[in-house]
């Protein structure tokens, strides 16, 4: 699939501390996503490793967040595309430790341009995750966070899963603001919010290439996710931003 001008897509890879899956995770996406090498944006999150330097090398375009946290990450690449001459008509969101399947990235780019959707989330709940890709930890806190949003807004989500593509005017509309983990799930609640189309479609997921997750990683690190998630999720419930 060639990134045509008038389907511009950007793909957001924030990465820290990446140094061991960053090389496998961009080379297999460059050469089997669909998209060219330069429709692909690394922020370089706090890295205290080699990912700042692997990346550069591989001359793949990357920007660099000195502020840890997800969000943070996120927020640097818009301000730069904002800033930026040519501006996309869509924003693919990707992990950079391989576990997303280059594959199902053609099959969210399809399925935006086909249904003019908003939003199009990749569900590793619908399609197939991996033995041992996702912690008990994370497959509950996703069951829980879908499940608040059952009740409270009535959409029937399945997953809180970090591949997604989303048009890049209705990004800005979002007015995203969280700066770590409540990212995607702000994302979520917003554009039921704002009455936007949203849309799952199955993926598959894999183990990460190399390394350990900074979520899901340690048991703290797990709780201390979850609870900026809910946190999230209660503040737009409550106050709507």
């Amino acid at each position: 699939m060639r990134n045509e001008e008038e389907n511009k897509i950007i793909c957001i890879i924030p990465a820290r501390d990446e140094e061991e899956s960053i090389e496998l995770a961009l080379t297999g996406l460059i050469k089997n996503s669909g998209l060219n090498i330069s429709d692909f944006l690394i922020v370089n999150n706090a890295s205290k490793d080699n990912t700042l330097t692997i990346v550069k090398r591989m001359g793949v375009k990357v920007l660099d967040c000195t502020e840890i946290g997800y969000g943070n990450a996120c927020i640097v690449a818009l301000n730069w595309i904002q800033k930026s001459i040519s501006k996309p008509q869509y924003i693919l969101f990707c992990d950079a430790d391989g576990s997303d399947d280059p594959k199902d990235i053609k099959n969210l780019i399809q399925t935006i341009i086909k249904t003019n959707a908003n939003l199009v989330i990749g569900s590793r709940s619908l399609g197939k995750a991996e033995t041992g890709s996702l912690s008990s930890i994370q497959i509950f806190g996703n069951a829980l966070t879908c499940l608040l949003i059952k009740i409270f807004f009535r959409k029937h989500y399945t997953d809180m899963g970090p591949l997604r593509i989303i048009q890049y005017d209705s990004l800005l509309r979002l007015d995203m603001k969280d700066k770590t983990w409540g990212w995607n799930i702000e994302m979520h609640v917003k554009a039921l919010q704002k009455q936007m189309q949203v849309i799952e479609i199955p993926v598959d997921y894999r183990k990460r290439i190399a390394g350990v997750s900074k979520i899901s990683g340690t048991l703290f690190m797990s709780l201390r996710v979850g609870t900026k998630i809910l946190f999230t999720f209660f503040k737009l419930l409550i106050f709507g931003k």
